[in-house]
This record gives C-alpha cells, sequence and structure tokens, in this order.
C-alpha cells in the first residue's frame, strides 16, 4: 500500500465516525479579543427597559446643553470674557460633569463663576446607567453557565481584555463625547481658535480615559465578585452616593486643617482629577459660608500628585484583585 493510500484511507475513517477535515481558517487571538469587546459593547446597548431610560435621560440633558452653548455667541458680545474667564469656565463645566449639584471645587480662585460654565452636573445618572450595563459583564456569564465556551476559545487575560475594553469604550461614549462636543461648539460660537485650545482638547481625552479606567475596572470587580448583578450595580452606584455625601462632610469638616480630605469624596475626586488632567491647579473650594483658595501646586496641603497617586492606587487595587480572581479561576468556579 502506498503512502497516498495510507493517508486516504485514514482520511476516509476520520469522516466515517464524524470528524471532517476543517476547511475554514482561525482567527488571530487579537481578531478574537476584538470581536468579544465588539460584541459586549453592542450588547450593553440591549440591556433594561430602566437603563434606556436613564440613557434618553443623559441624551436630552446633553442636548440641552448644546442650546445653551448655542445662545454663548451673544453670551461673548455682551459680556466680553477674558480668555483666562473663559478657560475656567470650561474647566468647570469638565469638572463638575460628573459631580453633584453645587460640586463645591471650581476653577477660579477667587469665587466668581463664568458665564462659559454651562455644562450639566450628572453624576448620579452616569453612575447609574454605567452600574446597570457593566454589572452583568462577568455575572452574566457565570449565571448563563458560558464561561466554559468563552476560556475555550480566548485565553483568561484575553477574555478580560475584551470585558474591560468594551466597558471603557462605553463609558467613554458618555463622558468623553459629550463633554468634547460641548467645549469644541462653545468655542466655535464665541469665535475663537480652536489650535488655541488643544491642550484642553488632548487635557479632556486624558481624564476620559482616567475615568473610564477606573470605574470600568471597579464595576467589573464588583461583577467578578459578587454573585448578582443587581447587588454589583447596586453597591456600585451606592458607594457613589454615599461616599460623595459622608466624604463630604468630612472635607467640609476639615478643610482648613487637611484638605486631602476633599479626595474621600468620589466627585470631587473625579473634579480633581479633571482639573489636574487639564493642568489647572489654580481652584477655589466652597465650604459652607467660606470661600477658600486652592493650589495644587504650592507645596501645601493637597498637591496634583496626591490626585494622581490616589488614580494609580485605585488602578493598581482593582486589577489585582481582577489578575487574582481570573487566575484562580476554573471553569467549575464560574459555571
Amino acid at each position: 500500500m502506498t503512502e497516498d493510500q495510507k493517508v486516504s484511507n485514514s482520511t476516509d475513517y476520520l469522516q466515517r465516525f464524524g470528524y471532517r477535515l476543517y476547511e475554514g481558517k482561525i482567527e488571530a487571538r487579537w481578531k478574537r479579543v476584538l470581536n468579544l469587546m465588539i460584541f459586549e459593547f453592542k450588547s450593553s446597548w440591549l440591556k433594561g427597559t430602566f437603563a434606556k431610560i436613564m440613557m434618553i435621560i443623559i441624551f436630552v440633558i446633553n442636548f440641552m446643553v448644546l442650546l445653551q452653548v448655542a445662545r454663548a455667541g451673544s453670551l461673548q458680545v455682551e459680556t466680553t470674557l477674558g480668555e483666562i474667564f473663559f478657560r475656567d469656565g470650561l474647566h468647570s463645566t469638565i469638572a463638575n460633569y460628573m459631580g453633584f449639584p453645587n460640586t463645591p471645587i471650581i476653577s477660579n480662585p477667587d469665587g466668581f463663576s463664568s458665564p462659559s460654565d454651562i455644562g450639566a452636573t450628572i453624576g448620579i445618572f452616569l453612575m447609574i446607567i454605567f452600574g446597570l450595563t457593566g454589572s452583568g459583564f462577568f455575572a452574566d456569564d457565570k449565571s448563563g453557565k458560558v464561561i466554559e465556551i468563552y476560556l475555550s476559545r480566548l485565553r483568561k487575560r484575553e477574555y478580560f481584555l475584551g470585558k474591560f475594553g468594551a466597558i471603557t469604550l462605553y463609558i467613554n461614549i458618555f463622558i468623553l463625547v459629550p463633554l468634547m462636543v460641548t467645549c469644541v461648539y462653545l468655542v466655535e460660537v464665541t469665535n475663537r481658535d480652536h489650535l488655541d485650545y488643544l491642550n484642553l482638547y488632548f487635557g479632556l481625552v486624558l481624564f476620559s480615559l482616567l475615568s473610564s479606567i477606573i470605574l470600568g475596572l471597579f464595576i467589573l470587580t464588583l461583577s467578578i465578585l459578587v454573585e448578582k448583578r443587581a447587588y454589583a450595580s447596586l453597591i456600585f452606584v451606592l458607594v457613589y452616593i454615599f461616599g460623595t455625601l459622608i466624604g463630604g462632610l468630612i472635607a467640609e469638616n476639615n478643610i482648613h486643617n487637611n484638605k486631602i480630605t476633599l479626595l474621600l469624596s468620589p466627585a470631587n475626586f473625579f473634579a480633581l482629577l479633571a482639573y489636574v488632567c487639564l493642568g489647572d491647579y489654580e481652584l477655589g473650594v466652597h465650604s459652607g459660608t467660606e470661600f477658600l483658595r486652592l493650589g495644587l501646586n504650592d507645596g501645601y496641603s493637597l498637591e496634583y500628585w496626591h490626585v494622581l497617586l490616589q488614580a494609580f492606587i485605585i488602578i493598581l487595587v482593582f486589577s489585582l484583585i481582577l489578575v487574582y480572581k481570573l487566575q484562580k479561576m476554573t471553569t467549575e468556579e464560574l459555571s
């Protein structure tokens, strides 16, 4: 029997008992990760009815902001805003976006509000939509018993990267896009040169990226630790609300002695992170009936590197938890 006949007989035997020659192609690993990320991103928009209602509310609020921006052209003629004053308004618009109403930290160290500060403060709405969406990224896979399917095609780190990329992209849609459109439109209607604001645009991109990484890692950590997605999303929102309220009270009572306590409030932290990314270190803080100057680069109390250090620590802690859980993970544990 020739060599070709042996191969033919072997092939016939395999096909006879249900095996077929593979005629397709194996996708590259990076493409598998990309496909998972795209799938999860698309699925994020198909969540429950309440999530869709929250999305509509956020879009409507941002549309109303754009209507306000459209009036800024006439505002510019009437008030003849100074350049520093105008930039302060843009910075406050970005920094207060993820906060509570009446966020105490403003860009102007003298306590003046700029007419160009016309952005929305919708932190609570954002946290609800992020919590509802991201809480199911791991929890749904566990309850649906599909982990084994994913891990048969992906390594654990690739599985994580697909999930992480999807939630990061999703969060950026709600942070970067509305703020960038608002700032660009405001610069345009006031007849300013966009080239003069490139640093602001780059700072906004950096802020959105860091915020989405922090929030994405947090909700993914809750999703992998908590058994049910409803609990994960509830914890996510409650940490933001009560953290902001309690942290704000602690900061208000200690702000004269230790301004670092401002970092205890999630809303204040994200506001400070925005100012640091924008390179704005001369700020002001409302504390009850008082107004205090806050210098993030004066060598006293709270500094800009404290904000960056906290961001780094948060990212590191959540990353380590996720790495530990993923390394320990087996298909039996998650199915």
